[in-house]
């Protein structure tokens, strides 16, 4: 039995793995200051979009992500892993906004909110790395 000593690839694996983290971070800092921005404009675009309800946005980011993330288990390549847990976790705070924000403070600590989307993408990289093949 091999034990993988590498998480991402190799030189040339990681490198992609970085450029494609590198886009998903840059494309998620221009939503991100579009929604703080303009927060009626991006409320409207996210009810308009494809004439879905505003949480199925967030629901089909989900399942996109969870078939990536179980796709990427059976690769040997870890970044589909990655990217998928990305998603997850980007669905959750999607979710948790539409929810309300506030509604997560738990014990009246804000950080709570900001700490659940974190926690779901670390702990699904953590069970990528322990079950990849």
């Amino acid at each position: 039995m091999t034990v993988e000593k590498e998480f991402l690839g190799g030189r040339k694996g990681r490198m992609w793995t970085y450029l494609i983290l590198l886009a998903l971070l840059v494309v998620g800092a221009l939503v991100a200051n579009l929604v703080f921005s303009n927060p009626t404009v991006a409320k409207d675009g996210v009810k308009g979009f494809l004439g879905l309800p505003s949480w199925a946005l967030a629901v089909i980011t989900f399942l996109i992500g969870a078939a990536i993330f179980w796709v990427g288990l059976r690769l040997e390549t870890d970044w589909p892993e990655a990217l998928g847990a990305f998603l997850i976790a980007g669905s959750v705070c999607a979710g948790q906004i539409m929810i309300g924000w506030d509604r997560f403070n738990v014990g009246g600590l804000f950080v709570v909110p900001y700490l659940i989307p974190i926690a779901v993408f670390l702990a699904l990289l953590m069970y990528g790395m322990k079950k990849s093949v």
